[in-house]
């Protein structure tokens, strides 16, 4: 049985529910199933449109700056996630262009305001970014535990017995 929660990626975990060793481990396995890294940073995917081609270099490139996280086996998630950041901006320029109201003409000839299609379709892209970008460690919140990770391990090498203890 699952939890409700996705399980963080162990270079994500402090060490409090799983000993340090248990997550190193963990952290090398995970870096082996991602596989290689050769295409996911430096080919960009044509199914996407000119908008999606730009939101996935943003992604890869700031990804890429924060940690290597990413390999070849994450494509496909980091293309869906620019193509609903490229669907959103479409949407949300249909909005600014129309308003969040449209005019429509009923069968009897009478306009109607009626709800901009164009929110609907924001909101179903929105909620797939937000899915699939927190699987991304896109949030704020993962961003603060990948720099506490940096830091600690930041400490840990500069610690000079602890570079004794590991034949550093």
């Amino acid at each position: 049985m699952t939890s409700g929660r996705p399980r963080q990626p162990a270079s994500m975990k402090k060490g409090k529910s799983e000993s340090k060793e248990h997550l190193e481990k963990r952290a090398e396995l995970e870096a082996q199933m991602a596989g290689e890294a050769n295409q996911v940073y430096n080919t960009v995917p044509e199914s996407l449109d000119d908008g999606g081609k730009e939101w996935y270099v943003f992604i890869v490139e700031n990804l890429e700056n924060i940690s290597n996280i990413l390999g070849d086996l994450d494509i496909p998630l980091v293309t869906q996630t620019a193509d609903a950041l490229s669907k959103m901006d479409q949407a949300n320029d249909s909005i600014k262009r129309n308003g969040l109201m449209i005019e429509i003409m009923d069968r009897n000839g009478n306009i109607m305001p009626r709800k901009n299609p164009a929110v609907d379709i924001y909101k179903m892209y929105n909620d797939i970014f937000v899915k699939l970008s927190a699987q991304l460690g896109m949030t704020p919140s993962a961003r603060a535990q990948l720099a506490e990770l940096k830091m600690s391990k930041a400490n840990e090498d500069e610690d000079p017995l602890l570079k004794i203890l590991s034949g550093k």
